[in-house]
């Protein structure tokens, strides 16, 4: 079980980097295209930008204004993310995690459910 676990982890890690990658290239693709330099300022090649645009992402959420209900100015964001991870346990992968027939139907279900998280984020700029 604990070999499972360790699979699984090293599995979303290596998803990570080929996404952190990928959106470093089509960065950089984007920059050609629109005749301009590419996130090449931050890291060795522009490598760190997508860890900086995440933290930078995670700091404007921590900011929370006066005038605003913190329920449902604090529930897309994290409904969102838990959401998104229960969806990882249903994505086919090479060992069985949740063994159901229902897969594609819950991942449906999931993904259907992500719209209220938006809607509200919606909701709490005005």
């Amino acid at each position: 079980m604990m070999l499972l676990i360790v699979i699984y982890l090293l599995f979303i890690l290596i998803l990570l980097l080929m996404v952190a990658f990928l959106v470093l290239l089509e960065r950089k693709v984007l920059g050609l295209v629109q005749i301009r330099k590419g996130p090449n300022i931050v890291g060795i090649y522009g490598i760190v930008q997508t860890v900086v645009d995440g933290v930078k992402l995670i700091l404007k959420n921590l900011m929370v204004l006066v005038n605003v209900r913190k329920f449902f100015f604090l529930l897309p964001p994290i409904l969102s993310f838990i959401l998104s991870l229960i969806n990882w346990f249903f994505i086919p992968t090479p060992f069985i995690l949740v063994n159901s027939k229902y897969k594609i139907l819950i991942t449906l279900v999931i993904s259907s459910l992500l719209v209220y998280s938006t809607l509200w984020a919606g909701w709490k700029s005005n």
